[in-house]
């Protein structure tokens, strides 16, 4: 039996809407377009047209999977960041719009900068350092480095989507451990910045799903930052950023971590929600 397009979307909105999803209709809009490789326009032209029943079984099992609390993306594979359209797979941390904030400031603090180089630490899905190339011609290399073979892997694929492989390293090094050293111009990180206490409270669609060793970071959340604030000394330009993303209420601390390191020019950023969200430091030694 076959059914309509428009018949299977509104099967699909409502099982979305029984299950306490709050935006229903435009997830099922989603995954539809993603499935059938269409846009929405497309899809709103073909509405009338009828679906085999392999499709809807296809569509269905999505819909259920995002009913049983899958993020949007793990099924889609697809994370909307700064306009574009980033592939995402299980195992990698989805993007977030907070993380945009970090690439709104770093090109407004640099975007009178040349031939710059910047190292993307902890990149997972490579979605700041590409965006950044993207965005301002003058990064000519980014180096990505990533513990996980997985986001590895995602982050070079996102580069060869977006043509900039020819600017780009990969490095899969826990920490600085693989790293050469070489002089940067801005070293970026989004890290793992959650307490193993916070991790608790987590929403089940992170916990579930998202890496764990993208989310938590020891002493109480810190460790990373203070680790790579401490390397990051010998691999900054004189005159040189570094920016971190940071959880909430952590901002205080980590400006006094870079602060006792010998970072100046110590500025806080604010997110949509107001939230102390990114804070850079200058290396002027």
């Amino acid at each position: 039996m076959n059914f309509s397009l428009e018949s299977i979307l509104k099967d699909g909105q409502i099982m979305l809407k029984k299950a306490g999803i709050e935006n229903y209709a435009n997830e099922a809009k989603e995954i539809i377009e993603n499935l059938l490789d269409k846009t929405p326009e497309e899809v709103f032209l073909i509405k009338d047209t009828l679906i085999d029943n392999k499709i809807r079984r296809n569509f269905l099992k999505k819909i259920k999977r995002r009913c049983n609390g899958e993020p949007l993306q793990y099924i889609t594979k697809i994370a909307h960041f700064y306009s574009r359209a980033i592939n995402i797979s299980k195992g990698v941390l989805i993007p977030r719009p907070e993380t945009e904030i970090l690439i709104e400031k770093v090109l407004k603090t640099l975007k009178l900068k040349k031939n710059m180089s910047c190292l993307d630490m902890c990149a997972g899905s490579g979605c700041i350092g590409l965006t950044l190339m993207l965005e301002n011609q003058n990064f000519k290399n980014v180096v990505f480095v990533d513990k996980s073979k997985m986001a590895m892997d995602c982050c070079r694929h996102n580069v060869k989507k977006f043509k900039t492989l020819s600017k780009s390293d990969f490095i899969l090094s826990d920490f600085y451990s693989k790293v050469k050293k070489k002089k940067y111009d801005v070293v970026c990180c989004n890290p793992p910045y959650i307490s193993s206490q916070e991790y608790v409270s987590l929403q089940r669609t992170v916990k579930d799903y998202e890496p764990k060793s993208a989310l938590i970071s020891k002493n109480n959340g810190y460790l990373h930052i203070e680790r790579i604030a401490k390397d990051s000394i010998e691999y900054l330009k004189k005159d040189s950023y570094i920016f971190f993303e940071v959880g909430v209420g952590q901002a205080s601390k980590v400006r006094k971590i870079l602060s006792n390191l010998g970072y100046t020019d110590l500025v806080t950023y604010n997110d949509l929600g107001n939230i102390e969200r990114v804070v850079s430091g200058k290396w002027k030694k």
